[in-house]
Parts: structure tokens; sequence; C-alpha cells
């Protein structure tokens, strides 16, 4: 068993450039030739870097560079650095307002984002917009470590957030017609449920949540054959007959022939909560917040327009 790697002294991103290069043409004269300098000091750029980690990277030959073992891990390290050295180039010379960091499950993306983005984005080319997909409960915990800018959540929020109202998501049950909880009723409640297989996501998003909450407090043990974090794959499952599916209603379903119930609780209450788009009062910019509002705005005047 080889001695651990230990890494000593600093790595000059250079070196790491260099190494790269060797890497991927597996020739010192071909990695100098592409970085303009001597096959002399492409080696002892890739001494350093061997000095530094403490393990060999290159096996020397006749035929030209090899990676070890170790100079495989340093490949893959180094080229993630260089990605992220090219992101932040493009960050910094783009400018930090250029940029949009907006949190939303998949679903809500292609429900509420899609249309309003293909409008905004064209009206606004020198913004770029980046949506992070994550479920509403890990989107909170992203939103406060600042690694969104906005995010689409359910309400209510914590104080130093300022929300948005966008739309109610209800909670549904899918099934193929034909079904025996097709009767013709509008909703049924969670309790009818129990007794069949299920599909759902998980509880990091909100409709999993709302169900699983709700049978935990009523007492019941829903039989989950399969989870899925797709609207639209919970979608097939249930078509294909492996169970009733569990989502909520911001899934297009177009091309699927399902029908489906709004769930109640076992005290009538409705399944469902309100979704917002959210922001920290006091440290996202004006300008991101106008973002939020003009969102806000397009999803109710497009529910106005919908006659919802």
């Amino acid at each position: 068993m080889s001695d651990p790697i230990s890494v000593s002294g600093d790595v000059a991103f250079r070196d790491l450039q260099t190494f790269v290069s060797v890497a991927t043409t597996g020739s010192f004269r071909e990695a100098a030739k592409r970085l303009y300098t001597s096959q002399p000091a492409v080696s002892r750029a890739i001494g350093r870097l061997e000095r530094a980690v403490g393990a060999e990277l290159l096996e020397r030959g006749p035929r030209g560079a090899r990676l070890t073992s170790a100079g495989a891990i340093v490949t893959d390290h180094a080229q993630r650095i260089a990605g992220s050295l090219t992101a932040m180039r493009t960050d910094l010379s783009e400018g930090l307002r250029s940029r949009i960091r907006l949190g939303a499950a998949a679903t809500a993306a292609g429900s509420y984002l899609a249309p309003f983005l293909a409008e905004w984005i064209p009206a606004h080319p020198t913004v770029r917009v980046e949506v992070i997909e994550d479920g509403a409960a890990k989107l909170r915990e992203r939103l406060a470590a600042g690694e969104c800018d906005l995010a689409i959540v359910s309400l209510p929020v914590s104080g130093d957030l300022e929300a948005i109202p966008l739309a109610h998501l209800t909670v549904r049950a899918y099934f193929p017609r034909g079904h025996a909880l097709d009767d013709g009723r509008w909703d049924i409640s969670v309790e009818e449920l129990i007794p069949q297989p299920l599909v759902l996501n998980d509880t990091n998003f909100i409709a999993g949540r709302l169900f699983v909450q709700e049978c935990e407090a009523a007492g019941f043990f829903p039989r989950i054959v399969y989870r899925s974090n797709v609207g639209q794959t919970l979608a097939a499952l249930a078509e294909a007959g492996l169970g009733v599916a569990v989502f909520g209603d911001t899934v297009d379903l177009r091309g699927y022939d399902l029908a489906s119930r709004a769930l109640h609780t076992h005290e009538g209450r409705p399944l469902g909560r309100e979704l917002a788009v959210a922001w920290h009062r006091t440290e996202t910019p004006k300008w991101i917040q106008q973002f939020g509002f003009e969102l806000a705005d397009f999803q109710r005047e497009r529910h106005a327009a919908q006659g919802r």
C-alpha cells in the first residue's frame, strides 16, 4: 500500500495548467508548443507540482508521458479549478449586476419561469439568469446561505425575507382513467390512498412533505413503492399502473392521459400551500428585487388571462 499523498507549499495555477496540457497531449514537447514556452520550462513546472503534492504524476517514456494514479486525481481537480477560475473571470468581466441566481423546483421552472423568462431575457440581454433547481426545503437553506438571490418557496417565510405570492399549489392524486378512485368526485381524502401503492417525490419537495406530514399526523402508514423528484416520471409510472402518483398540480402533464383528484386531510382541509418568490429584505439589490416583482406581476396577469 502506497503512502498517502500530502500537499505542501503553494501550488501555482500556472503549474497546474502546464500539467493539464502535458496530461491531455501526452507530450512535454506538444505542451510546450501549446503554452508558447520551452520544454525545459514545462519539465520544471511538472517537477515543482510533483514536489508540492508529494507524488509522481507522470511516467516518462520514449512514447511520451502517461498519467500515474496520482496524476489522474490531480488532473480531475486541476480541470475543476480551471473551470471555476474561468467562471470567476466571466462573472468579473460581466459584473455582478449581470447575474441573477434564482432557486426553483423543476416543476416551478417549467410552470412559472419558462413563459416569463421567454419574454424577460430577450428584453434584458446583458443579464444572465441562473436557475438553481432543488426542493422547497433545500431552497430555503440555499437562500439563507446566499447561494440564491431569490427562490420560489412555500409560505409562510421568516421575517428577514420579503415574499410576493405567485400561485397556490394543490396536492393531487393521479391515476389511469377507469381506476377505482376515478369515481367522479372532485376530491378524496389522504386516508383513501393508504391501501394503494404510491409513487411520490421526497420530503424536500412541497407535495411530498405535505402528504407525508398528513399521514404521520393521522397515524397512517402509506405504501410508497417509488420516489422521484420529477413530476413527469411519477406521471409515467402512474400511467403504467405502478401506483397512484401524488404530486402538486404545477407539473406540466401534456401528453399524459390521467385522471386526478385533489387531496384533503382527514379533517376535510384541502392539502396544499401558497407559493411565493422570496428574497432577503436588506441584502438583495433593488434591481434583483425588481425581477421578483416582475415575475409575480407576470404570473398574476397570466392567471387572470386564463380565468384562474
